[in-house]
């Protein structure tokens, strides 16, 4: 025992494997060294202060308050230079010093043997150990096998400066280490671990309890694990403590872990840096060789990675198995990728983050993905919880970067990270997807800025993989050229999916500014099914989404106020753009309130261009271009609009100033090939020149089928404006089982109230109704300037001109058949005004201007006697034929196709107009001889009859027999009042009608023939 102030100085033990400068303790001794000095004493081959060969496995060398420094071991080998213990034996070390030691191999203060060494309270600095291989070094403490424990110590400025050497602090080579409430500090090595190198084995576990790992650096040899370095598989676990401010030349600027597991929990990793510069080398904070890395409850955060291609600022996990739990990463930097995490992963392994937050990490411009986190290669990852929030990465993947693995997102706010990349196929202010499966769900991505010159995908860009995004906002994302929230720069057979997304105040720039919310480029699919998309913009095109080649389905969707701000005649689709794909929008899908602002911008709902677009059971509500096509503009495609409602669109100012505003509902650009409409309604909409409903182009054929074309509105002033409800501008237009209603042409001379055919083009009107229209100019229900405008069993009543042909306008030929014309009201020409011809068995109801080339079974100048305008069964509004209707019966028997509402032809004879009655409506018992004073006699007649007309009926009367069983027209005759006589020699026994009529009224009457 050495006790009370004693102090051993300037001892050697200078024999060839001397040991024990100061004291040896031999074969079943024990020593205990009390408040006592041992300083400056050497010795040869281990021990430079005390040597113990006792081989006592309890007690053999105890130390209290013992100051054992400025001691020296030789290179024989050269271990311990304070304290060596050889074989089996203890020691506790109480408080006291180890300073200031050298070893030429390893242990610079302490080297412990097999057994236990117990280190309490102990400040270890400044010792200095110089082995050359990787396992040797151990300036402050190395332990051989053992079982090292340090607690309450500090373990400081120990330096390892041997070649390879390793652990500044502490080598523990296969050995059991556990530290407590310790601080290891400035420690430095050459190889690896500044402060603590592990040299595992398989089975063994290095614990770390309260530990601060501070300013500990390893240098280039090659400069792995700063703080701490395992090599091998054994394990650790780290609780609680801090490691800040640690420096590797390469890899690992706190933490390095092997083969083995490795559990920090609690801790602190604050400041670090490594500074490799290989693609696989950093992690500022913690590099993962191959192990199972798990991080919990902890903070990782300013670490820094500054090698050339340095990646993982926070964390790097090099092909093996990371975990993070509950736990930040803040404010880590790195040069190349994954600013806070690189995962170079390889297939079947799996990275978790759960409920872990990222924040203000960065990747610099090597090239720089990743800010948040990057996953280079084929491995998986699941990030559940947790924030993504502030990160930048220089190109792509401000928040997260993942390869060719499958990353599943689910439950995460990913906010106001950005991503720098200038070229097209950079971005990704949010996440980027390098060709892998990106699954998100129940997310908010936001504020995420892809700010490169041409950068995309503010929120995500899906570069070449899958892309899902499943019950989730992404709300106020922005790029420079394309997909403000989502860009897929997508490959043939590739789908993108969203379902019940909602894609919020997006946006996105002018270079050139396509798809506010989404963007594809290329010949990828998407199906998007629920959700919205409102309040986005776009600087040039698609204000909410933007389709190139590949097919678009839109199943369901709410597109409300979004806005195209590009100003050329092809720019627009407030609300979707379609650039060659195939658009499918269906099942209740509602797009409102869309504008395309530019000067020339077109299709406030939807452009599509050189596309196939089919719209069923959708809405086209309150949409508007300054253009063309408030609801849709279409340029050289198709379009099939089934079922669906487009209402209240325009281009009439709501987008700004119309240029020239044409085609309120549809606009047609180009030579576009087949557009249908059917069972639809165009309702309410506007334009401030041609075409409020519909307008056709030259080289297209429209066809509108059993669809209402009713209350659309044009503005346009001149004669060649109008066409309220549809404008064909040379096209080809048939209008099938449709009723086009209430469109107003209210420009000064224009147009066209009901439909305007223009120069070239070609018009079919079949078993329709056009009715309750109005012209400021000509042709209140039809103007007629095309090269040919055919009728057949139409109805067109109750139309309004203030010029010129209330019902019809024709500058050009218009021809009829089975068609009524009646209860119309012009300046000139009440039902019809023009060039016409008649294909017979058409009910003229006033010729006022003579035009209508009369044949042997028209009608004219006669009350048809119709109903209002209403719903009579079918999905439009018919004028139903009133009993002693005229047209009851009076078409052509060879036509046998059925009504507009799809009725069949009754009583064998099919009815003038559009609409079949399904009732005899001149019956005997419906005809009476009584009428204003007027007398047949002899009725029955024989062969002669004499009608006396009385001086009170009028003038310009016109007398028309009808057959009553066939409803034809046998006979027309003019006359005045007084007696007119009537032959019936040649007609055969039956009932016939006698119809009388003056500009006074009408008056019908039966006869009897029987010869």
């Amino acid at each position: 025992m050495v006790q009370n102030s004693s102090e051993i100085t300037n001892n050697f033990a200078d024999g060839t494997a001397g040991s024990g400068g100061g004291i040896q303790n031999v074969a079943g001794g024990s020593v205990t060294v009390n408040n006592t000095i041992i300083s400056n004493n050497s010795a040869n081959r281990a021990g430079g202060g005390i040597e113990d060969n006792s081989s006592v496995t309890a007690g053999s060398i105890t130390l209290f308050n013992v100051n054992l420094d400025n001691n020296e071991v030789g290179s024989a080998p050269g271990n311990g230079g304070g304290l060596h213990i050889t074989g089996p034996g203890t020691a506790m070390i109480t408080n006291g010093t180890v300073n200031g030691n050298v070893a030429t191999a390893e242990g610079g203060g302490l080297w412990n043997g097999s057994g236990e060494m117990t280190i309490d309270g102990t400040t270890i600095d400044a010792n200095t150990a110089s082995g050359a291989d990787a396992d040797q070094g151990g300036g402050g403490i190395f332990n051989e096998g053992g079982t090292l424990s340090v607690l309450n110590a500090t373990v400081s400025n120990n330096v390892v400066d041997g070649a390879s050497g390793s652990g500044g602090g502490i080598l523990n080579n296969q050995g059991t280490l556990t530290v407590t409430d310790s601080e290891l500090s400035g420690n430095s090595s050459m190889r690896a671990g500044g402060a603590i190198e592990e040299n595992s084995v398989a089975g063994n576990v290095l614990t770390l309890m309260n530990v601060d790992l501070m300013n500990n650096s390893t240098a280039s040899a090659p400069g792995n694990g700063g703080g701490l370095h395992i090599s091998g598989p054994g394990d650790s676990n780290i609780t609680g403590g801090t490691a800040s401010g640690n420096t590797a030349s390469a890899e690992g600027g706190a933490y390095w872990n092997g083969a083995g597991i490795m559990t920090i929990d609690g801790t602190t990793v604050d400041a670090n840096t490594a500074s490799g510069a290989d693609a696989d080398q950093g992690g500022g904070g913690i590099f993962n060789e191959g192990g199972t890395l798990s991080v919990l409850n902890a903070t990782v955060s300013n670490n820094v990675v500054d090698g050339a291609l340095g990646s993982g600022g926070g964390i790097l996990n090099n092909q093996g198995s990371l975990t993070v739990t509950d736990s930040e990463l803040s404010g880590n930097s790195s040069m190349r990728a994954g600013g806070a995490i690189e995962d170079n992963s390889v297939a079947g392994n799996v990275l978790t983050l759960e409920n872990v937050d990222l924040m203000n990490n960065s990747t610099a411009s090597a090239p720089g993905n990743g800010g948040g986190l990057h996953i280079s290669g084929p491995g998986d990852s699941n990030i559940t919880g947790g924030t993504a929030s502030g990160n930048t990465a220089s190109a792509e993947g401000g928040a997260y970067w993942n390869g060719s693995g499958e990353m599943t997102i689910d439950g995460t706010t990913i906010d106001a990270n950005i991503a720098s990349g200038a070229d097209a196929d950079q971005g990704g202010g949010g996440i980027f997807n390098e060709g892998g499966t990106l699954s998100v769900l129940n997310a908010t991505v936001s504020n995420n800025v892809a700010d490169g010159a041409s950068g995309s995908g503010g929120g995500i860009l899906n570069n070449q993989g899958t892309l899902t995004v499943t019950d989730s906002e992404l709300s106020g994302n922005t790029s420079m050229r394309a997909g403000g929230a989502i860009e897929d720069n997508s490959i043939a057979g590739n789908v993108l999916t969203l379902e019940n997304v909602d894609l919020m105040n997006n946006s996105t720039a002018s270079a050139p500014g396509n798809g506010g919310g989404l963007h594809i480029t290329g010949e990828g699919d998407a199906n998007i099914t629920g959700g919205t998309a409102s309040g986005n913009t776009a600087s040039a095109e698609g204000g909410a989404l933007w389709n190139s080649v590949g097919v678009m389905t839109i199943d369901g969707m709410t597109i409300d106020g979004n806005t195209a701000e590009g100003a050329d005649a092809d720019n627009g689709g407030g609300g979707v753009f379609n650039n060659g794909g195939t658009l499918n929008i269906v099942n209740g899908t509602a797009i409102t309130n869309n504008m395309a602002t530019g000067a020339s911008g077109s299709g406030g709902g939807i452009l599509s261009t050189a596309g196939d677009v089919t719209i069923t059971d959708a809405a086209l509500d309150s949409n508007a271009a300054n253009r063309a096509g408030g609801a849709i503009e279409l340029i050289d495609g198709t379009l099939t609009f089934t079922t669906s409602d487009m209402t209240n669109n325009d281009v009439n100012g709501t987008a700004g100033t119309a240029v020239p505003g044409n085609g309120g509902g549809l606009h047609v650009t180009g030579n576009s090939g087949l557009i249908t409409i059917s069972e639809s309604i165009v309702s309410g909409n506007e334009a401030a020149r041609e075409g409020g409903g519909l307008w056709n182009q030259s080289g297209t054929m429209m066809i509108v089928e059993t669809s209402t074309i009713d209350s659309n509105s044009s503005f346009g002033t001149a004669a060649d404006d109008g066409g309220a409800g549809i404008f064909n501008n040379g096209g080809m237009l048939e209008v099938n089982s449709s009723t086009v209603s209430n469109n107003i042409a209210s420009g000064a001379t224009s147009s066209g109230g009901g439909i305007h055919n223009a120069d070239g083009g070609d018009v079919t009107v079949m078993i329709s109704t056009i009715s309750g229209n109005t012209a400021n100019g000509s042709g209140g229900g039809i103007y007629n300037n095309g090269i040919s405008f055919d009728i057949n069993a139409a109805t067109i009543a109750m139309n309004e001109a203030l010029a010129n042909g209330g019902g019809i306008s024709s500058l050009t030929n218009t021809s009829l058949k089975n068609t009524l014309v009646a209860l119309n009201n012009g300046a000139n020409g009440q039902d019809v005004s023009g060039t016409f011809a008649s294909n017979d068995y058409n009910l003229i109801g006033t010729d006022d201007e003579s035009v209508f080339p009369e044949q042997a079974n028209d009608i004219e100048e006669i009350d048809p006697m119709v109903g209002p305008l209403q719903d009579n069964g079918g999905l439009t509004n018919t004028h139903q034929l009133l009993e002693g209707s005229l047209a009851y019966n009076a078409g052509d028997p060879a036509d046998q196709f059925n009504d507009q509402i799809d009725q069949a032809v009754f009583d064998d004879v099919r009815d003038i107009g559009a609409y079949e009655a399904q009732e005899i409506l001149l019956s005997i018992e419906d005809i009476t001889e009584s009428g204003n004073g007027i007398v047949i006699y002899p009725n029955p007649s024989r062969g002669m009859a004499t009608v006396e007309i009385p001086e009170t009926f009028g003038a310009a009367i016109q007398i028309t027999i009808v057959e009553l069983g066939s409803g034809k027209i046998v006979n027309n005759v003019s006359t005045s009042f007084g007696a007119t006589e009537l032959n019936f020699n040649a007609m055969a026994d039956g009932v016939y009608i006698i119809n009388a009529t003056s500009e006074e009224g009408t008056s019908i009457h039966r006869l009897i023939l029987s010869k």
